[in-house]
């Protein structure tokens, strides 16, 4: 019984110094990284004024975080403009529209059904896209997928090899499918034919 006591106090004393240790790793925070020895040398103008200086510091930074996400949406909504106007304005031969389906990715050593994905592409422009798994919404693979007149190209990651769709100019036309694989990440059936923009419809 004695040594149960002990035990208990022992563990208990073990708790408490863990608990002390980790309550001093999460100690006060002062402005500008001050150590605690230091702060409390400090007067309370210093004091003061390190706090102005740690504000005006929090303020530069959260504008420079606010310029950048601006510049990004602003990056984002001038692609989207400039797509937007290549897919109105294409000419004949020069847009195609995809769809990948059915599709797979390959995920923790098994080939798993994706959801379908669309493209609608521009000779000589490279649009981003996304392909999402069917049953684990977390998992996806990011990509570029570019189109150059005969042939679409869809490069999963960071990998090398692209799933490559060659036809000619009528298959296009006529609308053609092919069995499409990239870099042992994704593989499927794609089907593509050549779309027209606003000044160039069909008859």
């Amino acid at each position: 019984m004695k040594r149960a006591r002990a035990s208990a106090r022992l563990a208990s004393a073990s708790g408490l110094v863990v608990l002390v240790a980790t309550l001093a790793g999460c100690g006060p925070h002062y402005p500008l990284d001050i150590p605690e020895a230091q702060w409390a040398r400090m007067t309370p103008a210093e004091q003061t004024a390190a706090r102005m200086k740690q504000a005006e510091l929090d303020r530069a930074r959260a504008e420079a975080r606010r310029q950048e996400a601006a510049a990004r949406e602003a990056e984002v909504a001038a692609r989207a403009a400039e797509l937007a106007h290549a897919l109105a304005n294409a000419g004949p031969g020069e847009r195609v529209q995809c769809i990948l389906q059915p599709v797979e990715m390959r995920y923790g050593g098994k080939w798993r059904p994706a959801e379908p994905l669309g493209l609608d592409l521009v000779a000589g422009m490279t649009i981003g896209f996304e392909l999402q798994a069917r049953e684990h919404r977390h998992r996806r693979i990011d990509g570029k997928a570019t189109f150059d007149g005969m042939e679409v190209s869809l490069c999963p990651g960071y990998g090398s090899d692209c799933a490559r769709f060659l036809a000619t100019s009528g298959e296009f036309r006529r609308g053609v499918s092919r069995r499409v694989a990239a870099d042992d990440r994704l593989r499927g059936r794609m089907h593509c034919e050549l779309a027209y923009g606003n000044r160039h419809r069909f008859p």
